[in-house]
């Protein structure tokens, strides 16, 4: 009942090409594991509910959870991946609303910062709500301790 009530964003794919990133950071990242900074990513194309994809996250590996964006060169950093592997699909994002205060909070406990645009044209890269139980790819993320 509760995962039903909560919605989350999605991240629809883009037409741009995958580039080097910019990011001036690099972290050590496991195996099949990308970076940006001073965190880790990873794009999974199984097909999972916005629960079981945070779920598969979190057992990926440990402090891993449904992305969250921290500034708008990383949102398009993830665009540019998400344009790698497919251009059409959306892709869940750990971004859910609160139901008691109905703001939205990152999976890792961070609030939305709504000045994060998401670079490109009016019908690719758009956040969205929907319903959590449709099944979608994902991207999980980490910081790896220092």
């Amino acid at each position: 009942m509760l995962a039903a009530a909560r919605c989350a964003l999605l991240l629809l794919g883009c037409t741009a090409i995958l580039q080097v990133t910019g990011a001036r950071f690099l972290v050590d990242c496991p195996v099949g594991w990308s970076y940006y900074k001073t965190s880790c990513f990873r794009y999974f194309r199984q097909l999972r509910t916005w629960d079981e994809a945070e779920a598969q996250c979190q057992n990926s590996y440990s402090g891993a959870h449904l992305v969250w964006v921290e500034e708008p060169k990383e949102a398009a950093t993830l665009r540019r991946v998400i344009s790698y592997y497919q251009r059409s699909q959306p892709v869940w994002f750990g971004l859910q609303l609160q139901q008691v205060r109905g703001r939205w909070q990152w999976t890792n406990g961070g609030r939305y910062n709504e000045s994060i645009n998401l670079p490109g044209n009016a019908r690719f890269s758009v956040w969205s709500s929907a319903d959590c139980q449709r099944r979608h790819h994902f991207i999980c993320k980490f910081t790896p301790s220092q």
